[in-house]
């Protein structure tokens, strides 16, 4: 049974919002519930971001994979500014409810989002080389990476996070959310 509560969204975050400094800027109201696990999906990388200087996170639809990520807990006054964030309004995120795994295996009804335009041809996995133009900057993945450490995200899939190659550039604009 998909499980609610009134007054407040659960929010699945695969991406930067990992990071605890990341999702606070926009929503200080959220509260860590814990980590999740989205069944059927894979973490791939698609459409470049001049903000970070890459490719940024999606979630795509594929049988038999999953993606690790941060359960938050916001209050309901906070979509609109995380709809912002995402960019809901310019048509590059869409949100969309998705039912995550819990550790105790049960299901919790979270809001997430996915981009607009997803790839449809070498969707990323273990044995798929990530093209140069879909590869996210380093400052992104190192901030996708310490929110997956913080959260305290499987080990093997954090290792698979550090595989994930990059772009070689990092962003001046969001470097102060790793301290630099």
């Amino acid at each position: 049974m998909l499980q609610t509560v009134t007054g407040t969204f659960f929010y699945f975050a695969y991406g930067s919002n990992l990071l605890k400094k990341r999702i606070h800027i926009n929503n200080p109201s959220a509260v860590f519930v814990g980590i999740g696990r989205l069944n059927d999906h894979t973490l791939d990388f698609f459409k470049y971001s001049e903000k970070w200087c890459g490719a940024v996170a999606t979630v795509v639809p594929a049988d038999g994979a999953s993606v690790w990520g941060a359960v938050w807990n916001i209050d309901s006054s906070g979509i609109p500014a995380l709809d912002k964030q995402e960019g809901v309004s310019t048509n590059t995120y869409f949100p969309k409810t998705v039912a995550v795994c819990k550790c105790d295996e049960a299901e919790i009804e979270c809001r997430t989002y996915q981009l607009t335009d997803i790839p449809t041809e070498n969707i990323r996995g273990h044995d798929t080389e990530l093209p140069f133009e879909r590869r996210p900057s380093i400052t992104y993945l190192d901030c996708i990476i310490k929110g997956a450490m913080e959260c305290k995200l499987p080990e093997d899939y954090i290792e698979n996070l550090k595989n994930v190659p990059h772009n070689g550039q990092a962003s001046p604009h969001m470097q102060e959310l790793l301290g630099g």
